[in-house]
């Protein structure tokens, strides 16, 4: 279960920056570790220099990128433990650290890379028959049980609601479950997510469009997305 204690430095900085909070929902009281570990480690990942860049200054470069600092590397190492033990965090932490990255330029690609990276470690956690059966059905078969198996991940980790018209699938983000809590670049997060549970699980090959974003003004954040060539199965 998620402690109260207090927020590490990291976070700390970012707690009292404000968004609209007319679009922002109430952190949940913990979110599995696994989904500020993906956020963390893609934005460890984003701010490795490139070949180029190691050169005499590359120690230059790493001072000045937050995601390769200790600070990070500490709380990475941290989560990563929690982590293992199938443990949560306290849902505020996870709020702070979207509202850091957030102010990043290139905050979508991480926000992307991390959702990705979620959804896979989540899988990995929750390996069991279920998974193995679907990769093992006919095509047909194991979209419709990946599915099944899709939606309640997305459901119980996420907070999103999978629903399915034919080829088509929808999901409508619920607030009092969700654990992206601003709207905006963040909902990145949410969609990679999903569209990479529905491609490991369901065979999905497509991507899921941001159709409306409470940061806009709809009622809630949606998704919808038609997989590539679904008019050609049968």
């Amino acid at each position: 279960m998620p402690t109260g204690s207090p927020l590490p430095p990291l976070l700390s900085c970012a707690r009292h920056h404000v968004t609209d909070s007319s679009v922002n929902t109430r952190p949940r009281a913990g979110v599995p570790a696994a989904l500020p570990l993906a956020l963390l480690e893609a934005l460890r990942a984003s701010d490795v220099p490139q070949p180029d860049a190691l050169d005499e200054r590359h120690e230059e470069l790493v001072a000045k990128r937050l995601g390769l600092s200790r600070t990070v590397e500490v709380q990475i190492e941290r989560f990563e433990q929690v982590a293992r033990r199938g443990g949560a965090v306290p849902g505020v932490e996870f709020a702070a650290l979207q509202r850091l990255v957030a102010r990043r330029p290139d905050a979508g690609v991480v926000f992307s890379d991390a959702g990705r990276r979620a959804a896979r470690r989540i899988l990995r956690e929750r390996r069991g028959a279920g998974q193995a059966l679907a990769r093992l059905l006919p095509g047909r078969w194991r979209r419709a049980l990946g599915f099944r198996l899709a939606r309640r991940v997305a459901g119980v980790t996420f907070g999103a609601e999978l629903e399915r018209a034919n080829e088509s699938v929808h999901a409508v983000l619920n607030p009092t479950l969700a654990v992206v809590t601003d709207p905006g670049p963040a909902c990145s997060f949410t969609g990679s997510a999903l569209a990479e549970l529905l491609r490991q699980l369901a065979g999905f090959d497509g991507a899921m469009m941001h159709v409306s974003c409470r940061a806009r003004g709809a009622e809630a954040c949606a998704w919808s997305a038609t997989p590539a060539g679904s008019r050609s199965r049968t």
